[in-house]
């Protein structure tokens, strides 16, 4: 047993008795971890549950021990902050669906991966902040966390190449007959948001329709290529209020 220090994302909360809780979460040193807390539930506990929300942003001191599969916390505090994540209804609704698609793709225990961990640390601190419109932002998360995830579409959007096949994940010549490939319009979409970084982003412009549309195709991707990826719950609710 050691005692580690580090920083964590929170995925989910599970409640395990009539007072604790195991928290999930995916940490910068030691990949997707879960961790044993007792009290949460009750009013004595020193850790409340507002701090367990999903996409929380935790320093953590821990007694990690290798080949446990539930882990003790000796210290915990929310840091960064997050000011608006959890009570803006838009933010929140984003925040349900990314916590949804990181439980659902970040499945290996003890898989360090410090890349992937800072982006993720990196767009939940930008949606926090952003003050602009952020109905783009689900959209762009998931094709650039599809990077780090290892299968980021091939090619771009040309002439020639004007349909991304999501099984396939790459762009080719479009065929209506090819029920994977999405229309030309929606996949130059696709292409120019894979071009954005998180400031121009929002500079794509799509309707809500094409917008509802694209993230039933790009989650159709993530089904393609994540192994045990099934149907998400959060992005009906995401679709509606991303007008």
């Amino acid at each position: 047993m050691s005692l580690t220090k580090c920083r964590a994302i929170v995925l989910r909360t599970v409640n395990y008795s009539e007072s604790s809780v195991v928290l999930k979460c995916f940490t910068d040193t030691h990949g997707i971890q879960s961790y044993l807390i007792n009290g949460v539930r009750s009013k004595k506990g020193n850790i409340r549950p507002s701090q367990l929300l999903p996409l929380t942003l935790l320093e953590l001191e821990s007694y990690h021990q290798q080949n446990k599969n539930l882990q003790r916390i000796k210290e915990l505090k929310c840091f960064p902050v997050l000011n608006s994540l959890h009570f803006n209804m838009i933010k929140s609704s984003v925040a349900m669906f990314m916590a949804e698609v990181m439980y659902k793709s970040l499945r290996e225990e003890n898989l360090t991966d410090k890349p992937l961990f800072e982006f993720l640390f990196h767009a939940i601190q930008i949606l926090d902040l952003d003050d602009e419109k952020t109905t783009n932002f689900p959209l762009y998360f998931l094709l650039q966390l599809s990077r780090y995830l290892g299968f980021f579409p091939k090619g771009a959007y040309t002439e020639s190449t004007n349909g991304f096949d999501s099984k396939e994940g790459l762009f080719e010549s479009y065929d209506k007959r090819n029920p994977f490939q999405i229309e030309p319009f929606l996949s130059e979409k696709i292409s120019q948001l894979l071009a954005c970084d998180f400031n121009e982003m929002n500079t794509v412009k799509l309707i809500y329709s094409e917008r509802k549309q694209l993230l039933e195709n790009v989650v159709a991707f993530y089904q393609h290529h994540t192994e045990g990826f099934s149907e998400l719950k959060s992005h009906i609710v995401l679709g509606e209020v991303l007008m």
